[in-house]
């Protein structure tokens, strides 16, 4: 059994994170003793009609050719409303402000019955789930000191991947670019802007540069907040900017990050092209165009600290799509253990690298999902990492610890940029057999479904690359 954590949650600490591996969690549950029950997991998406994770207006359609777009959607009295150039899919909508009740089922049966169709799927839309995480303590300096970062100290996750150990050979290099395909980073935060890519992009809008791929500042009137956090979380743990003397110290801190926004954040003034469109929801059909713009402008990983728990033939053609353009793919495993560790359909996609968390007695947390589709484990619990400069207030300090699978993943896309430094034409398939054979093994002897084939170790994983 993990030991309970009990940790101080600071005023403000509500964060919205990801639906199934989004992932901060709620500290104080006990470790799943039971085992992931993978069998009552139904992944079709069908069953994602039946829990109404699916948009009611608009579906994802794949075409023989991408000419066609304009003709079939007239032709199904649809409009264009988003173009996924490099898999050949397009998002149709409905103007009509409320669809009839079988407005779905029609559509996709006429959309099938089309030859010029290749697939036509609903489009996947799951909201976030509020959750809690720590400030770092009022006593603690964040900026100065004799150190390299003063919170460096704090972060056990960088000892327990042997990364200083890896320094010595590799701190990253700037050619190396990692997508953080999440809620938005921070372009302005101290500990990152230096690290951050100019082809940063907002999926959602269609945007592109920093500004665009940073999270809304805006709160919806009633009191409730956007994920504003996650990504700058998750970036500062794969790259922090390195002997600044501020704050912390991330995993590759001479790598390049490149912001990929598919969050559209509660703002008073939402994107008028999605007026009636829940602005609390992870959409399918965004998340394909981010890991495609990803692919197509330099990206050789790409992080994903989300998932979902339904199949989308978009989503696979997109994570397909990365794979064979030679990009390193990284998905959390989810943090739904307690709840039988349903399936992250986006982490067991073949040729995937599924990163389940550990906590800081490098055991298997409470949350982590267990499943044939982990294949390592990295540091997921307490992680002290970078957050928003300004949170509309509620955040008094730019870090935070956070917990998840979420945390782990970038651990783990951390190593692979360190790796890929040494080695920039390594395959993906490459790489993950690197971070699996280096892992340190925990658990029972050999691969297992809680830590995969171990929790990454970078020190081994540099040394592996360096001597193909």
């Amino acid at each position: 059994m993990a030991r309970r954590m009990t940790h101080r949650v600071g005023i403000g600490a509500l964060l919205a994170l990801f639906a199934l591996s989004g992932c901060g969690v709620t500290s104080g549950s006990p470790l799943s003793t039971g085992g992931a029950n993978q069998g009552a997991n139904d992944t079709s998406m069908m069953a994602a009609r039946k829990a109404g994770r699916v948009q009611k207006d608009a579906v994802l359609v794949k075409l023989k050719n991408l000419a066609d777009a304009e003709a079939v959607a007239k032709a199904h009295g649809l409009e264009v409303s988003r173009r996924i150039n490099g898999i050949q899919v397009v998002e149709l909508r409905t103007a009509a402000k409320a669809p009839a009740a079988d407005w779905l089922d029609v559509t996709l049966r006429k959309l099938g019955s089309d030859s010029r169709v290749a697939f036509a799927e609903p489009n996947l839309s799951l909201r976030f789930k509020a959750t809690t995480s720590d400030e770092v303590g009022s006593n603690v300096a964040l900026e100065g000191g004799a150190g390299e970062d003063p919170l460096r100290r704090l972060q056990y996750s960088l000892d327990a991947m042997q990364v200083e150990k890896a320094w010595q050979t590799t701190r990253g290099d700037k050619k190396i670019v990692v997508a953080v395909i999440d809620s938005g980073v921070d372009a302005k935060h101290k500990d990152l802007k230096a690290n951050l890519s100019a082809d940063a992009y907002d999926a959602f809008s269609d945007r592109k540069g920093l500004d665009a791929a940073s999270p809304e500042m805006v709160s919806r009137l009633g009191g409730r907040f956007a994920a504003l956090g996650h990504g700058t979380h998750v970036a500062g743990i794969i790259g922090a900017v390195a002997g600044n003397k501020v704050g912390i110290t991330g995993v590759a801190p001479n790598c390049t990050m490149m912001p990929i926004k598919i969050f559209p954040g509660l703002s008073l003034k939402p994107d008028p092209r999605f007026a009636g469109q829940d602005q609390e929801s992870v959409i399918a059909g965004v998340v394909a165009q981010g890991i495609v713009y990803a692919t197509d402008h330099g990206a050789q990983i790409i992080n994903m600290s989300l998932g979902f728990p339904h199949e989308s033939q978009a989503l696979a053609a997109a994570v397909q799509y990365a794979l064979q353009k030679n990009v390193t793919v990284l998905v959390a495993a989810g943090n739904e253990r307690l709840e039988g560790s349903p399936v992250n359909t986006l982490a067991n996609q073949p040729g995937v690298i599924g990163v389940g968390a550990t906590d800081e007695d490098d055991r298997v947390t409470f949350f982590s999902n267990a499943g044939k589709y982990v294949s390592i484990s990295a540091p997921g619990s307490r992680v002290l990492s970078t957050m928003p400069s300004l949170f509309n207030g509620l955040v008094s300090k730019p870090y935070q610890y956070m917990d998840g699978t979420s945390m782990a993943c970038p651990n783990a896309a951390g190593v692979a940029a360190l790796v890929k430094s040494v080695k920039p034409n390594l395959s993906p398939a490459q790489v993950k057999d690197i971070l699996e054979k280096s892992a340190d093994d925990r658990g029972p002897a050999g691969y297992d479904t809680d830590y995969g084939h171990g929790r990454v170790n970078a020190e081994r994983a540099v040394a592996l690359a360096k001597a193909i």
